[in-house]
């Protein structure tokens, strides 16, 4: 069944870029095949900034979790439709997650399918195989970003609050608390964040969602962004306080008492309830 997919540049010292995608085969194109494609039109976006290396960077999903070359899209975009362009894992740097991926999900852990001893994140793209995808469209459309006026219309995943996210870089470092109280506490690290004026740093608050967002901060604007939390909450009684090197989130439970296994919202067997 044809997806469409939104194909993310985030490299250090690169401007951020975002490209549709409409895969009409998705489970036979591989995310090379997109990586090869989302290069091309980077390139003729930016020339001025030269290539970036097909060799040294691989798609991430919204669980930071690296994806090989090879894996299949429609393994990944029943559950995300947002993938990262980043680069590679440094040796050994997975490892935490990778033990606490298998502990958690074991067979259908990510890291599971993505350790190096099984799967190469690099492989070559995919020739034939991206041509048959194309032609399988119902309608034949490039891989190619829209124009400007409709490029500007993102995405409800990318950020439901209408925040155009290819101004910012994405933070997905955090710890979480749930004392099985009315409130969930988020802590996200930003250092020397308490030194920015108050209108530096807004929050966005829905039902399931939220994002968090820090401008000017070394020179940066940084966002941290959680699409779907694992249980509902009230918008108007979420807020966020800022310390001098990290900022709280404080979310309130639309259930009282009730428990969040987790702060995203991740799929359960039997649960018709999608990430």
């Amino acid at each position: 069944m044809p997806c469409k997919i939104y194909a993310h540049v985030e490299v250090e010292g690169r401007p951020c870029f975002a490209l549709p995608i409409q895969v009409g085969r998705p489970e036979e194109t591989q995310f090379g095949t997109l990586k090869d494609a989302l290069l091309r039109e980077y390139s003729e976006r930016f020339p001025d900034e030269g290539g970036i290396d097909y060799e040294s960077h691989c798609f991430w999903n919204q669980d930071s979790c690296p994806i090989p070359d090879g894996s299949s899209v429609a393994l990944f975009s029943s559950e995300h439709n947002d993938f990262f362009l980043r680069s590679l894992p440094c040796s050994g740097a997975t490892s935490g997650a990778l033990r606490d991926s298998r502990e958690k999900r074991g067979e259908l852990s990510y890291y599971y399918a993505h350790d190096r001893q099984r799967q190469s994140l690099i492989s070559k793209p995919q020739v034939q195989a991206a041509a048959a995808a194309a032609s399988a469209l119902p309608e034949r459309v490039p891989v190619k970003a829209p124009p400007l006026s409709t490029a500007l219309q993102y995405n409800a995943k990318q950020s439901p609050f209408g925040t155009d996210i290819a101004g910012y870089e994405s933070v997905t470092t955090y710890t979480w608390e749930d004392n099985d109280g009315d409130f969930v506490k988020v802590l996200v690290p930003f250092e020397g964040v308490g030194k920015l004026l108050p209108e530096r740093v807004r929050s966005n608050f829905g039902v399931r969602s939220f994002e968090l967002l820090v401008e000017g901060l070394g020179g940066k604007n940084l966002r941290f962004a959680c699409y779907k939390t694992h249980g509902e909450m009230k918008p108007e009684e979420c807020k966020h306080v800022v310390r001098a090197n990290r900022v709280n989130l404080v979310l309130r439970k639309a259930k009282d008492k009730e428990h969040w296994f987790d702060l995203f919202k991740k799929r359960a067997i039997g649960d018709d309830d999608d990430p």
